[in-house]
């Protein structure tokens, strides 16, 4: 991979992580008292009822911990009773709430992100709507298929999308940090959508990072969307045309015809030139990009000389200035 996952990680969100004992669910579901009244209605309620009872009652505010493992022993015993449904449901909104935490642990703390993605799809399945969980499962997901798993492609794949169209539809996230705002969060999700259509389809892959770049975000001076750029001209457009230049007119004498066809392929060098020119000047001096930059740049100088009479002269001065123009 080109793509440095510590840089990357960087952009997206970074929240403290929640301790085993910490509060996560707020105190909003009703816990009555256990009261006498009640216990005299029945003869099957104990005195250790009345306690596990109160035992959770009494700490779902302060040490939800224990209050979570009282619930559960209390459902376990007693599962039918008129006490149950008020904690049966704390319970489920308390585990809920703590896959929600859990997520985000495996996520930003353990970059954990095989696990991350399979615990952010319960997170998913408890609120569907849920637009943040949406596109950090496209973060976990990109970066476990980066890790070598791609058995998560597919999913990621479609949770981008579906992010990708609510945005574009206009949702938003009551806190973008650390996306400046809406456009700077649709060009990491392009991105990453292009990313995993790549090798299957070049051709969607390159609509998605033309549009990643259409969208006014840091995404624009990432040097590895406008490498990948160069790869798509490569595959898609430069190898069938110059094959099929080849084919027709090698050894034979110049004609029109010939030359409106080598005019296509040098039309297509030109932008594979300018991609890998972008990617060559924002990667620097960076460290994270040396190894990339290397190939990077062998990429180029073979394009420019193809264009250039199997010469480098101007290729400095076009590294220089290629920012200053807009994406051919």
């Amino acid at each position: 991979m080109w793509l440095s996952l510590a840089s990357f990680a960087l952009i997206f969100l970074c929240v403290a992580v929640v301790g085993a004992q910490a509060t996560i669910l707020p105190d909003e579901i009703a816990a009555p008292l256990f009261t006498s009244s009640a216990k005299s209605q029945s003869q099957d309620i104990t005195q250790a009822q009345a306690d596990l009872y109160e035992r959770w009652r009494a700490n779902i505010r302060n040490n939800q911990t224990l209050a979570y493992e009282a619930g559960k022993e209390y459902l376990t015993k007693y599962p039918e009773d008129g006490y149950t449904a008020h904690v049966k449901k704390w319970v489920g909104e308390y585990e809920k709430a703590a896959r929600r935490v859990r997520f985000r642990q495996l996520l930003e703390r353990d970059k954990k992100y095989g696990e991350a993605f399979a615990t952010g799809k319960l997170v998913l399945a408890d609120a569907p709507d849920n637009l943040q969980t949406l596109i950090n499962l496209a973060y976990a997901g990109y970066f476990a298929q980066a890790e070598n798993d791609s058995s998560v492609n597919a999913e990621t794949l479609a949770f981008a999308r579906q992010a990708i169209e609510r945005l574009g539809a206009g949702d938003k996230l009551a806190d973008w940090k650390p996306f400046a705002n809406q456009a700077d969060a649709l060009g990491y999700l392009n991105f990453i959508a292009g990313e995993l259509t790549l090798k299957d389809s070049p051709l969607e892959a390159s609509r998605y990072f033309l549009e990643a770049l259409r969208h006014e975000g840091s995404v624009k001076t990432y040097p590895v969307i406008y490498a990948r750029l160069g790869v798509v001209y490569a595959v898609r457009d430069f190898d069938p045309l110059a094959r099929k230049f080849e084919a027709r007119y090698k050894g034979k004498d110049v004609t029109p015809e010939s030359q409106v066809a080598l005019a296509e392929v040098y039309q297509v060098v030109d932008k594979i030139v300018d991609a890998y020119a972008r990617a060559v000047a924002l990667s620097g001096t960076d460290a994270q990009y040396e190894v990339a930059r290397r190939r990077w740049l062998e990429e180029l100088n073979r394009f420019y000389k193809t264009r250039h009479n199997n010469s480098l002269d101007g290729l400095e001065t076009l590294i220089a200035n290629v920012l200053t123009k807009p994406l051919p």
